[in-house]
């Protein structure tokens, strides 16, 4: 091998080198970068979970608040019942917006079609204001789990028996 094979051979191999490192760098960094926007996406997720878990959650205290102010209120059924569809609306639309739970969705609205059966039970208005109360509790407790991230919660004995009064009130008049 003559000097000047060996002097080209050694620039091949600093090329060669040269551009399995940048190639290796520009790999690298884009690696990197989407690693950091997947990670980017997520935390962007896991916000509008907790936000739209929060409003939900808010609205839900609102109910329990306005339902509790209720008892002694002279307040006209129209406008306790716009109250209500308000509060219940808002609070729909933000479990929409939480992203994967589908599960939570599904818990939570089988919930809130209890809250509207205080009327079609006859209640009194004191009971009613009871029974919405102790609804809206279980939707918190619920919610409240899911925003910890904790195992949702069994239905509580006191929604067990709001369903058992539900169901019963539908087999005795035969309405759905």
């Amino acid at each position: 091998m003559t000097a000047m094979q060996a002097e080209t051979l050694a620039g091949l191999m600093g090329l060669t080198g040269a551009a399995v490192g940048a190639t290796g760098a520009l790999m690298g960094g884009w690696l990197q970068q989407r690693l950091q926007s997947k990670a980017a996406r997520e935390q962007q997720r896991e916000e509008r979970r907790y936000i739209a878990g929060q409003t939900a959650l808010d609205m839900l205290i609102r109910l329990r608040r306005t339902a509790a102010s209720r008892v002694d209120s002279p307040e006209s059924e129209d406008d306790w019942i716009d109250v209500f569809v308000e509060h219940t609306t808002a609070y729909e639309a933000a479990l929409l917006l939480i992203p994967d739970a589908d599960h939570l969705r599904e818990r939570l609205y089988a919930i809130s079609r209890a809250l509207g059966h205080y009327e079609s039970l006859g209640q009194s208005h004191q009971d009613a204001n009871l029974w919405l109360d102790s609804t809206a509790l279980e939707a918190i407790r619920v919610l409240s789990a899911f925003l910890r991230q904790e195992p949702l919660p069994n239905p509580s004995h006191v929604f067990l028996e709001q369903q058992g009064m539900i169901e019963a009130h539908y087999r005795n008049t035969g309405q759905r």
